[in-house]
């Protein structure tokens, strides 16, 4: 098993279907995810703040919920750790459905109809500034508004997993401050590795650990390294091994992100070694090299998130 913590798929589906393309999981991704082996994904609705309308939000969510239910031969949305544990047996790939940002959510009577619909995990910005928090866009002059701490205690209350990517310093700290259960960050690296603002300093991943939560080290070149040279497979493990010292072995997990077929005449995810999802298990390879052993591995490889799924997913 393999648990990747971030793929922007149902905005892929909602693209494709605009082009006429109504199986674009099948033809596009399902071979790639089969060589990959990666078995579990979060899901999200990535819609962008500063460009997109806002009715994209509700859009892309009726076009995922039945796209996922009309391929079940493919597909097992996952609702609980017993649902990942049923995909398995089904030889399905489990998918959580999330949010990439809440900007667009009307409140939290919205949220609970998405619960209600199969949603489970949601970031609360993409950069940006909403009426729920501040991203990395804002300076950390801004944190959390009343709203955003609202959203978060239903989050709790139903069971959904709560993701700090993309919160500035500020709503990072509110976030830890208002809630009680273990938190994630789906997509993100270090900043001891690699200095980049979407990247975690030793005190916030030493945050996340406090919670009893996880990280998922992401594969976007510009995350691993400065230069292009740099950007490879070897210095993502490098990530993954600064975060298990930091942290331990019991909180790091994966999140790729692998989103260059949301674009035009992009092929693949220009990090050397890591171009597709097919290339995960290249990753391991890098693991053991510095190391690890199967059964740490194993950990990185799915049992950390599923320990922390395994709790909040009622």
């Amino acid at each position: 098993m393999i648990f990747d913590a971030h793929g922007d798929i149902l905005t892929d589906m909602y693209q494709e279907k605009q082009k006429g393309n109504l199986n674009s999981f099948k033809s596009k991704h399902l071979e790639l995810y089969r060589k990959g082996g990666v078995t579990h994904s979060i899901f999200v609705n990535y819609t962008d703040p500063y460009k997109d309308d806002d009715s994209l939000f509700a859009k892309i969510f009726e076009n995922a919920f039945n796209e996922l239910r009309e391929n079940k031969h493919i597909f097992k949305i996952c609702l609980n750790y017993n649902d990942m544990l049923l995909s398995v047996n089904e030889k399905k790939i489990g998918v959580i459905i999330g949010m990439e940002g809440i900007m667009q959510l009307e409140d939290v009577n919205q949220l609970r109809d998405l619960y209600n619909e199969g949603v489970r995990h949601a970031s609360l910005t993409w950069n940006e500034d909403n009426k729920y928090a501040s991203g990395l866009d804002n300076k950390n002059t801004r944190g959390l508004t009343e709203k955003g701490i609202e959203i978060l205690k239903e989050m709790e209350e139903l069971g959904m997993l709560i993701d700090l990517a993309h919160l500035n310093e500020k709503s990072f700290q509110d976030v830890i401050n208002n809630t009680s259960t273990p938190l994630i960050i789906s997509h993100g690296n270090t900043k001891a590795i690699c200095n980049h603002l979407r990247n975690y300093t030793d005190e916030q991943l030493l945050a996340i650990k406090k919670s009893n939560g996880v990280i998922g080290i992401c594969g976007i070149r510009s995350f691993i390294a400065k230069d292009n040279i740099d950007q490879n497979i070897e210095n993502m493990a490098k990530h993954i091994d600064h975060a298990v010292k930091v942290m331990g072995i019991d909180h790091v997990g994966l999140g790729f992100d692998f989103c260059y077929y949301l674009y035009e005449n992009v092929k693949d995810n220009y990090v050397e070694g890591l171009k597709t999802i097919a290339d995960v298990p290249n990753i391991f390879t890098e693991l053991v090299k510095l190391g690890y052993n199967k059964n740490d591995i194993e950990k990185i490889k799915h049992l950390n998130f599923e320990r922390v799924i395994k709790e909040i997913l009622k």
